[in-house]
């Protein structure tokens, strides 16, 4: 009979015995990751609605606006014509500050730049300088020193090596300097990159000569520009722009780019103010896109296989978002529900009732009941303000009764979305820690099973050599004996 124990020390499939062990604590690891991707989808999939519902109260806010003054009012839109229809003298825009008017313009006089030349070719004798060939060196020309100059504060340096080219070159790099540079007749001409009656200052630096040498300095070589003169309503006026701004004109929301004098002739421009139904359905659209996305990604992740199972709250927030759009606003107006101009729960004519979750706009009715009633289509939407003249009080459209619906919920202090997303980064914190100290747990185990098993290795290889050395002496004796 024999007896034997295979391999180094015990022989035995320790590595994979370890492995097992240390598997069977890791699936409850495993179990805490699962949770935690779990909360993680469901953290993400919050934000994601939060932002969607956030759109559609955004999208509410180009209606809303309106209550608050004529320049975000999308219900009506400025438009504006000339009877200078080829824009030959002068092209006017308008913004919705703009009050409707007719306005009598003419130009007397276009702003101009100022500019200081070089002496030149045909300059007093002394003087005469010629720049046409760009590729000449300052010392070619007579101008051998290391100078420096300044334009509107600006320095610049040369020497007898600087090109003509690389003169302009470095002027025209400036962005401070507030001049372009030319050549123009054999001589180099500074432009204000402004217009109007603009000086260009150009001084020598100190120990220099080099820009009373080229001219810059001789006032007989500067053309000063001039200002725009013209006239608005018999109001004569100038500006240093043919550009000019609402505040140059005189005129709320008018602005205007002057082309041309007008001579004896008046150019009429007429501002209008008119009903904007495009404007308006095209803000419908939008808010009618955030709010069939709001609606329908929140029964997609509500339903049994969404991340938001089982968030009761959340779903109140969508039926509330739904009534608030689908019911009765205005019993006593003219259109009393968005159905009334064309905005329904299912296709165009379906009731407003219907068992249907995504909103529809009948451009068609729509257009109808804003060409027929502009006012009632924007009491509708928006409400009135009070007033305070005749008593009326304020009150509400269904943008407002949207707005208010979803304020408590996206209120960033104590709203549901922030309150539960505070409640998930929790969760998602403390099994963080428990994560972790599970992994540290499982890690000393390892160390501490690797540990025994290699101590019943050691001894089993210790047992094996004892076997050895008896087997070697009972043989020894049986030969002894025979």
């Amino acid at each position: 009979m024999s007896i034997s124990f295979s391999g180094v020390g015990s022989g035995l499939p320790i590595d994979e015995w370890i492995s097992a062990f240390v598997e069977v604590e890791q699936t409850k690891i495993d179990s805490l990751t699962a949770q935690q991707e779990e909360l993680n989808k469901k953290s993400s999939t919050l934000n994601t609605l939060k932002s969607t519902y956030t759109s559609v109260e955004n999208s509410t806010l180009k209606f809303t606006d309106a209550l608050h003054g004529s320049a975000a009012d999308i219900f009506t839109k400025i438009s504006i014509s000339t009877s200078d229809e080829d824009n030959k003298y002068l092209s006017a825009t308008a913004t919705q500050l703009a009050t409707p008017a007719v306005v009598k313009i003419s130009v007397q006089q276009l702003a101009s730049p100022t500019t200081r030349r070089t002496y030149g070719p045909d300059s007093a004798d002394g003087k005469q300088l010629d720049f046409s060939d760009s590729s000449k060196k300052l010392s070619e020309l007579g101008y051998d020193k290391e100078a420096t100059f300044t334009i509107n504060g600006e320095t610049f340096a040369v020497n007898g090596d600087t090109t003509i080219d690389g003169l302009i070159y470095e002027i025209n790099n400036s962005a401070d300097a507030g001049v372009s540079v030319y050549l123009e007749d054999g001589q180099i001409v500074l432009e204000g990159t402004n217009l109007g009656a603009q000086d260009i200052i150009v001084e020598d630096g100190e120990g220099s000569d080099f820009a009373s040498w080229i001219g810059w300095t001789d006032d007989t070589n500067l053309s000063l520009g001039q200002n725009a003169k013209f006239t608005i309503n018999g109001k004569e006026k100038e500006a240093t722009s043919n550009n000019l701004t609402s505040a140059e004109t005189g005129v709320t929301g008018l602005s205007l780019e002057l082309k041309e004098v007008t001579g004896d002739e008046v150019v009429k421009v007429n501002i209008k103010r008119e009903s904007d139904s495009e404007g308006v359905l095209e803000a419908l659209k939008s808010f009618v896109e955030a709010f069939n996305k709001a609606i329908n990604d929140t029964d997609t992740e509500t339903d049994s296989e969404g991340y938001l199972y089982g968030e009761t709250t959340l779903v109140s927030i969508r039926n509330r978002l739904r009534n608030l759009v689908t019911d009765v606003v205005n019993p006593d107006g003219i259109y009393k529900s968005l159905a009334d101009i064309g905005i329904t729960s299912g296709e165009p004519g379906m009731d407003v009732d219907a068992d249907t979750t995504s909103l529809v706009i009948d451009e068609e009715k729509f257009m109808e009941a804003f060409k027929s009633n502009p006012a009632a289509v924007k009491e509708l939407l928006i409400g009135t303000n009070a007033n305070s003249i005749t008593g009326e009080e304020a009150t509400q459209g269904v943008m407002q009764r949207v707005q208010e619906g979803l304020d408590a919920a996206l209120d960033a202090q104590g709203g549901y979305f922030t309150a539960r997303s505070s409640s998930l980064s929790s969760q998602l914190s403390r099994l963080s820690e428990k994560i972790a100290d599970r992994e540290e747990d499982l890690e000393i185990y390892r160390e501490r099973i690797t540990q025994q098993f290699n101590y019943m290795d050691q001894q089993i290889a210790a047992l094996n050599n004892q076997y050895s050395q008896l087997t070697s002496t009972l043989s020894s004796l049986t030969g002894s004996s025979s």
